[in-house]
């Protein structure tokens, strides 16, 4: 009896694993595309990604069956560290110190007449005074003629006719009385500069915050990921070229920190094992759940991408901004498995097509449409509302009641 049970157990599951390996079948048994090892190569070899203590280099991944990476990375850290500045204003490089120091350069400013040294005359010093030990009688005044020409005579002494700048003398009615300029200092010009057309003079006042410039240093992965090299480089342009300035422009805060949920793992789409094999398989997709700030505000995909105004604009221009540097970007609103993150990858489809879900809207448009709909649930309110003395409809607000749906729950990082 109990040998029956055995058998029993043990062919129950024999069929279940024959069942399992049925259903993903078609990627445990099958080979890795050629162009993965190729693309890793190539990133390894131009150095777009450099080992660092945040980047260690660790042992290929092979397997199980199609899953692997040949040059995979442990990160721990993304982006650069390239002075940031608002996106109104220029980055202005630091200049070069000398000698680890800059001069000061203070104005010489003289309040008193310096005390005449010993010896000396309204004339000038006499040679004796040193010799006699004190200062000597004044001598003659000092002429202004050499040794050996004689000085004319004041009574004889004729001015030479002035004359025009061609050269030609000019007749002499009187001695001409010389004028000299008002001592002060010249009147400051206090005319408005110019502009070109349609360029806006400088702000006045300090920054805004006192980040107004700032070198942020590489954003924080946790918990550390494991990728492939290529995704390592496209997820740096993107920090550096798209989120980072997105945060500056939002909340005058670089990032210092990504959430991310799921990196390498051997699995199928959404995770289910029959489906196509997902790019997280390869160490070729990032799940983005949140982003922290430098102050410390957190940005949850989940519940920011219907958040205040400036969360929903950071997070649908850094939405946007990938959607242009990766082949795959999946958003809260894509499906039921993307509520409560962003994720992005580098998969290979033909005909180059990508995958941009749901379709990227500029950050301020979405901000717009968050303060309208405030505004009207607030219609009562002068202080929200303004002038605004009757509850809008729907149509005139601009938005359909897709935005309204809630989607279902989902596990975390099975896309």
């Amino acid at each position: 009896m109990s040998r029956g049970v055995q058998l029993s157990l043990f062919g129950s599951a024999v069929v279940a694993a024959l069942i399992a390996l049925a259903g993903c079948s078609h990627y445990l048994l099958a080979e890795r595309e050629p162009w993965r090892h190729d693309a890793e190569v190539a990133c390894f070899e131009s150095g777009a990604v450099k080992e660092s203590p945040a980047r260690v280099r660790i042992s290929a991944i092979s397997g199980p069956g199609i899953c692997g990476a040949d040059l995979p990375f442990r990160v721990s850290a993304l982006g650069d560290s390239a002075p940031l500045g608002y996106d109104e204003e220029p980055v202005r490089p630091l200049s070069a110190i000398p000698n680890a120091a800059m001069p000061q350069r203070w104005p010489l400013i003289q309040s008193n007449a310096l005390p005449p040294p010993a010896g000396a005359t309204p004339y000038g010093m006499a040679p004796s005074a040193a010799a006699a030990g004190g200062p000597a009688p004044p001598g003659p005044p000092m002429s202004l003629y050499p040794p050996g020409v004689p000085a004319p005579d004041e009574d004889d002494f004729e001015p030479a006719p002035l004359g025009p700048y061609d050269g030609a003398p000019a007749a002499r009615t009187s001695a001409p009385t010389p004028t000299y300029p008002a001592p002060g200092y010249p009147s400051p010009n206090y005319s408005s500069p110019a502009y070109p057309r349609g360029a806006e003079p400088p702000p006045l006042g300090p920054p805004r915050s006192p980040m107004g410039i700032a070198a942020a240093g590489p954003v924080e992965v946790k918990p550390p990921a494991t990728l492939a090299c290529p995704i390592v480089s496209a997820l740096d342009k993107w920090i550096a070229t798209a989120v980072q300035p997105a945060a500056l422009h939002w909340f005058r805060r670089p990032v210092v920190e990504i959430k991310q949920i799921s990196a390498y793992s051997c699995r199928g789409m959404n995770g289910d094992p029959s489906a196509h094999i997902s790019e997280h398989a390869f160490g070729n997709a990032l799940d983005i759940a949140g982003f922290e700030l430098a102050d410390g505000h957190k940005i949850s995909v989940q519940y920011g991408w219907r958040g205040t105004p400036e969360e929903q604009g950071f997070l649908h221009d850094v939405q946007l901004a990938a959607c242009d540097q990766f082949t795959t970007v999946l958003a809260p609103g894509a499906n039921v498995y993307h509520y409560n993150h962003i994720h992005v990858d580098l998969m290979r489809r033909a005909g180059g097509r990508r995958i941009c879900e749901p379709a990227g809207i500029p950050g301020e448009v979405v901000a717009e449409r968050a303060r309208a709909r405030y505004a009207a649930r607030h219609y009562g309110d002068p202080g929200v509302t303004g002038s605004l003395k009757y509850k809008p409809s729907r149509r005139a607000l601009g938005y359909s009641g897709e935005d309204d749906d809630r989607l279902p729950l989902a596990v975390p990082g099975e896309d």
